[in-house]
């Protein structure tokens, strides 16, 4: 019998949590399908230190977001989004265009090809991670890469040139 390595995650505190140890984790490939880009989670400025010394440390640094509203997030000066126009060859953020992947509900943290965070219901912070599940990592990151290829430049997050 195959034991389930997930760990169940309840509250915003595991989610935190659970969000920091797959990020400060994370060697050189983060992918993030979000609702808003969750302050509570990623706003945070270990995150941002580890983040930015992937970029500066690796050429293959790839960061990808996908945001259905970053609006409140810049208003509020989020880490992630200055790093994005900061470091914009390494760390790109993007919204939803599809009506099928604006319906999506959940958020999603995928770090390297093996640990991934699922949060199925972000208002309640319930979900769960796991630190080593290729197998079900590929199959995030195959959904993830999907949305992806479909979604658009988040003009919210776009730093301006004077």
């Amino acid at each position: 019998m195959e034991e389930n390595s997930s760990i169940v995650l309840d509250g915003r505190v595991d989610c935190r949590e659970a969000a920091k140890t797959l990020v400060l984790g994370c060697a050189g490939q983060l992918c993030l399908f979000t609702q808003r880009l969750e302050s509570e989670l990623y706003n945070d400025a270990e995150i941002y230190a580890h983040l930015a010394g992937l970029c500066s440390g690796s050429r293959n640094t790839r960061i990808r977001i996908i945001a259905h509203d970053t609006r409140v997030a810049g208003n509020q000066g989020h880490r992630l989004i200055h790093l994005a126009q900061r470091l914009p060859t390494f760390v790109q953020i993007r919204t939803t265009a599809t009506p099928e992947h604006k319906q999506f509900r959940e958020s999603w943290l995928i770090a390297d090809d093996g640990a991934y965070l699922r949060i199925r219901n972000p208002e309640r912070w319930e979900g769960f991670y796991e630190l080593d599940n290729k197998l079900e990592t590929r199959g995030y990151l195959e959904e993830f890469d999907e949305a992806w290829e479909t979604s658009v430049p988040d003009q919210n997050t776009r730093r301006l040139g004077i």
